[in-house]
């Protein structure tokens, strides 16, 4: 009797082992599948197909007072070059993606996209985000949980666009005249990078083509050409250097998109033609 009462016991054990097994099992397979995050919602990789002479690509810039730079260009270059571009500026001064205390960009470029439907959206971001977050999930101080805190802020912009069905650039800054600055939008361009590709969006670094050496020069050669890129304050550019992105953002965009080019007989490239009249500070 005693034999068969611990055979009884063991194989109740073993039964109870062998059903915790599977309840611990299948908590971690809960466990694994909670923490693998989700993919990030793609941007829009193609046009509407309605674009033709009279209804434009309908092009989006936001961001700082850089942005609002470029957007001005681009406007200007766009209708130059007679593109099927419809260019509309909604930089604003002195914001950026670190203190949404002062301008909540995701919430506002939410609200300007549902009126403003945007095809292509032209984002730069970073000169006014050398300080801590502050966002609607609270304060993060510069530190270890810094970058992560900004990768969030980053992706809300981009969730945005990829609900609007839009195609999204997001410009990398350029080299800063001021030395800590600078340093930080070094340390900005690779998570720029990171999360745009993430969302399929278009990464495009402004150092190549502003600053081929690398580092800040208001003044530098390109194609042969001596150009006055930078304003006196280290971070603007001139209306030269501004116009210079500006046209290799449209020709970027035509190189991609053909069916953005001109209506008739106008040459798509920034080399056809003197842009730079314009001396904006």
């Amino acid at each position: 009797m005693r034999m068969l009462a611990l055979l009884a016991a063991a194989a109740a054990l073993a039964a109870c082992g062998s059903a915790g097994g599977r309840a611990v099992a299948q908590d971690m397979g809960l466990l694994i599948g909670a923490s693998a995050a989700a993919p990030a919602p793609q941007t829009a990789q193609r046009l509407r197909p309605d674009i033709r002479p009279g209804n434009p690509a309908r092009v989006l810039v936001i961001g700082d007072s850089l942005a609002q730079g470029f957007g001005t260009l681009l406007v200007q270059r766009a209708e130059a070059r007679r593109l099927q571009i419809d260019v509309v500026i909604r930089g604003r001064p002195s914001t950026g993606l670190a203190r949404a205390d002062y301008y909540n960009w995701p919430d506002n470029f939410e609200a300007i996209a549902a009126v403003q439907r945007p095809d292509i959206v032209v984002a730069h971001f970073g000169a006014n985000d050398m300080q801590a977050i502050i966002a609607p999930e609270g304060r993060t101080p510069f530190g270890e949980a810094w970058d992560a805190a900004y990768r969030d802020q980053i992706a809300k912009v981009l969730d945005v666009a990829a609900a609007s069905g839009a195609v999204v650039y997001w410009l990398g800054p350029a080299p800063d005249g001021n030395t800590n600055l600078g340093r930080h939008l070094v340390r900005l361009n690779p998570i720029f990078a990171d999360v745009a590709g993430a969302y399929g969006a278009t990464y495009v670094p402004l150092t190549p083509m502003t600053a081929p050496n690398g580092v800040f020069e208001r003044t530098v050669t390109l194609d042969g050409q001596s150009i006055n890129m930078r304003t006196a304050d280290g971070s603007h550019f001139t209306g030269r250097g501004y116009g210079y992105v500006a046209d290799a953002m449209l020709d970027r965009i035509i190189l991609r998109f053909p069916q953005l080019g001109p209506v008739s007989g106008t040459a798509t490239l920034a080399s056809a033609s003197d842009p730079f009249a314009l001396s904006l500070q």
